[in-house]
């Protein structure tokens, strides 16, 4: 059973990207401005390895996210011992030949910490491939679509 939507959110990289895509910074100003306004109201965060993945390519998003920054939390001790906790019981949750650390562990570890829901667009995978949705289910936490997020929010645009 999960637990229900408990007001923050844990957003993931995949999400921030596909917001980027779809709702343009320039061309949405007021949904990157309602997202910042969830980040200064404590109601939005994500862990800092979201901000290293989306330091991988220089664009309005990571100008976006650097005037952002404080949102992207370091990672505390419990959330290491979660991240581990995480990878022991879904280890193909990431991909081990890739050279720096995927966010996807920190993300639910975050979100486990700090009770938050996950906003991610990933779907979920398979027993041999978990993604974002199947961890968070496994640990009853709240995981959204962006269209869900926008509706918990009441937003319109």
């Amino acid at each position: 059973m999960k637990l229900p939507f408990p007001g923050r959110c844990c957003i993931d990289t995949s999400a921030l990207i596909d917001l980027s895509m779809q709702y343009p910074v320039d061309v949405f100003p007021s949904l990157w401005a309602d997202l910042e306004s969830l980040k200064s109201n404590d109601r939005l965060t994500a862990p800092r390895q979201v901000f290293e993945e989306l330091r991988r390519k220089s664009d309005a998003l990571l100008e976006w996210a650097r005037a952002n920054k404080d949102m992207f939390a370091e990672v505390t001790e419990e959330q290491r011992g979660l991240v581990s906790g995480i990878l022991s019981k879904f280890p193909e949750l990431i991909d081990v030949k890739k050279e720096t650390a995927e966010a996807d562990p920190f993300v639910i570890a975050l979100a486990i910490s700090d009770s938050c829901a996950v906003v991610t667009s990933e779907r979920p995978g398979t027993p041999s491939r978990p993604k974002i949705p199947d961890v968070c289910d496994h640990y009853e936490v709240e995981c959204l679509s962006l269209v869900e997020f926008f509706r918990q929010e009441d937003w319109e645009y």
